[in-house]
């Protein structure tokens, strides 16, 4: 089978350009895979690339020369390189057989304005908005020919915006490297000593670059509720702003437990030195940092949220939270307070990432393409 895989950027940092790497990793095994993109980053033998060119700036033009070039480009190579498959990522291109999509973007921008009156008039207000909702109407309603969604809750999102028939969607949930991410003594050892973080502490870690969306505020604000709080420590990774948290954990005086990493250059590292992984959320499609914390043993606390709600079992792998302080402190202190509880739950999670390995995602993958490209 001659697949075409579409992404703005190939590489293993971002969600959407991870996602297309570990699928062509596997593609390339079997099938002609070949890849369009404008940012090529991550070699993999075997796979075909072509590079088209886009406008940098503004950022609704970047998203709108983007789809542009890839619609045109991914036309014309499926003709000349009889191509079987080309699937595409929301809404990079409004030509494809398959849709993959990673989220929804109306739902997403809907519970943004929600938010408050300044950050509904922004939403409003922002060009690249516009242009997104535009090309993902197009390309959701007429742009392919079966649609993949991450999760439940992405499904139900497009149905309730979108123009389209449900046996048309298909859910194919995110995937992880059962491998990369695991339990490992040496990298806790070394995150832990680099840290001054003791045997006996216990490391809750946060993960994200939104640090407003995914709740971050409610977890320090969890800390002096938590009744051992000599012993934990809060590792918050990710690029955020953490000037307005640090102020806040100093005004609750809990300044000595919370340690910001910033952004690292392998966060794999990170789950393996931590115990819980804690995720107050207010919006994911379905979120790879859940999927890597449970393959790296860590019992999650995260609200409900698309993709959650599909991954945690609760009291079994983790706890479902409420973005409220309290009920953070008190799923924190049952996890704290009972060593064998913790230890159970986190082989739990590990149990429950075997489901979700990117060899199986791949698999599904193509026995989609198959079924598309009889028709």
């Amino acid at each position: 089978m001659k697949i075409l895989l579409i992404s703005r950027g190939f590489n293993k940092h971002g969600g959407i350009s991870r996602y297309v790497a570990e699928l062509a990793e596997r593609f390339v095994k079997k099938h002609e895979t070949h890849l369009l993109t404008t940012k090529y980053e991550y070699k993999i033998p075997n796979l075909i690339v072509h590079k088209k060119p886009i406008i940098m700036k503004p950022f609704w033009l970047q998203i709108l020369s983007n789809a542009y070039y890839n619609t045109k480009y991914a036309k014309k190579l499926k003709e000349k390189l009889k191509i079987d498959i080309v699937h595409s990522q929301g809404s990079e291109s409004l030509f494809c057989d398959v849709l993959t999509m990673h989220s929804c973007h109306r739902a997403w921008v809907n519970h943004y304005k929600s938010w408050n009156v300044t950050k509904n008039i922004r939403a409003n207000l922002n060009p690249a908005n516009r242009v997104v909702l535009q090309l993902e109407k197009k390309a959701v309603e007429t742009g392919s020919k079966v649609i993949i969604a991450v999760s439940e809750g992405v499904k139900r999102e497009i149905l309730k915006y979108y123009n389209v028939r449900e046996d048309k969607i298909v859910v194919i949930p995110n995937g992880v490297d059962l491998e990369e991410f695991k339990p490992d003594k040496k990298k806790r050892r070394k995150i832990r000593e680099m840290y001054g973080i003791e045997d006996n502490e216990i490391v809750i870690m946060f993960s994200g670059h939104e640090f407003e969306r995914k709740g971050l505020r409610y977890i320090i604000e969890a800390l002096p509720m938590i009744k051992d709080r000599d012993i934990i420590k809060l590792l918050v990774v990710g690029r955020g702003n953490p000037e307005i948290y640090a102020r806040l954990a100093e005004e609750l005086n809990v300044r000595e437990n919370v340690i910001f990493a910033g952004f690292v250059p392998d966060i794999t590292e990170y789950y393996a030195a931590s115990d819980i992984f804690v995720f107050p959320t207010a919006y994911e499609a379905f979120s790879l940092a859940t999927l890597e914390a449970v393959a790296s043993g860590l019992p999650i606390l995260a609200t409900k949220v698309n993709g959650t709600e599909e991954l945690i079992e609760d009291g079994y792998n983790g706890f479902f939270i409420k973005r409220d302080p309290s009920d953070i402190a008190e799923k924190i202190n049952l996890l704290v307070e009972d060593d064998d509880l913790r230890k159970q739950m986190s082989k739990n999670a590990r149990k429950t990432a075997e489901r979700y390995s990117w060899d199986r995602v791949a698999k599904r993958y193509i026995e989609v393409y198959e079924e598309v490209s009889k028709r």
